[in-house]
């Protein structure tokens, strides 16, 4: 491996300023999103390129000894919340992450894994709501 840091790619750090000046950052889910308890935490690009490309693939066939690739991982482009080419994954099932191009947390970005379960809750709770409206 070069000595020369220009010629890496990945970095072992969890913010990374590029050329452009842009800051990534990188941030792995520490539980299953549905847990009450889960919250973002910082890691490495590594450890983030890690995860994502395993959850690119079915982690049951894998076992089998099967390569697939996980029907169930989706991706989406955060650019307008946490900077242009920044994005969330999920493997569908226990992993997922996000990293943002603007040198902020997900929390900063309107991200924060608590504020998406209340708007989340307030919704359902509206929705029953609406059922009872006019009724004695």
């Amino acid at each position: 491996m070069s000595d020369n840091p220009l010629h890496r790619v990945l970095t072992g750090h969890h913010e990374v300023t590029t050329v452009s000046g842009a800051v990534l950052r990188f941030f792995l889910a520490e539980a299953r999103l549905t847990d009450a308890t889960c919250a973002w935490k910082h890691v490495c690009d590594w450890d983030f390129q890690h995860a994502y490309e395993n959850s690119l693939f079915d982690r049951e066939a894998m076992e089998r000894g099967d390569l697939r690739a996980n029907s169930n991982h989706i991706q989406v482009a955060l650019d307008a919340l946490a900077g242009p080419g920044s994005y969330f994954w999920s493997d569908g099932d226990a992993k997922a992450g996000v990293m943002t191009t603007n040198g902020k947390t997900p929390e900063d970005c309107g991200l924060g894994l608590a504020e998406v379960r209340e708007r989340r809750e307030g919704r359902e709770g509206d929705k029953g709501d609406k059922g009872r409206e006019g009724t004695a």
